[in-house]
């Protein structure tokens, strides 16, 4: 007797959305998430360095409006608060890719 090597139209459509994820969705979630949380980590550093007045570090909202340095920590915390944010989702959201793959 042969074996039926016929794959049904759902398991075809399920292996090439895993082949899709692990191109796509994988690399670039994992380059997020890695960058959001070295963001997030260097942002509260340039914060303070901002506020102890190193020359190279400073805040500009537009090209010829300089902000106060002392805005610098509480800018620099809100921002490294929305990376960690950022970065706790796209984890989950890349938990949730791996999980699908796996199965």
């Amino acid at each position: 007797m042969k074996k039926s090597t016929h794959l049904s139209g759902a398991t075809v459509l399920k292996n090439i959305a895993k082949g899709a994820i692990i191109l796509f969705c994988v690399p670039i979630l994992s380059v997020w998430a890695a960058g959001s949380v070295v963001c997030a980590i260097i942002a509260p550093i340039g914060g303070v360095l901002g506020i102890v007045g190193i020359q190279g570090i400073g805040l500009n909202a537009f090209p010829d409006y300089d902000l106060p340095n002392i805005l610098s920590l509480p800018i620099g915390l809100c921002l490294s608060l929305l990376l960690f944010i950022s970065f706790y989702y796209t984890r989950r959201l890349l938990r949730g890719c791996l999980h699908f793959i796996k199965n």
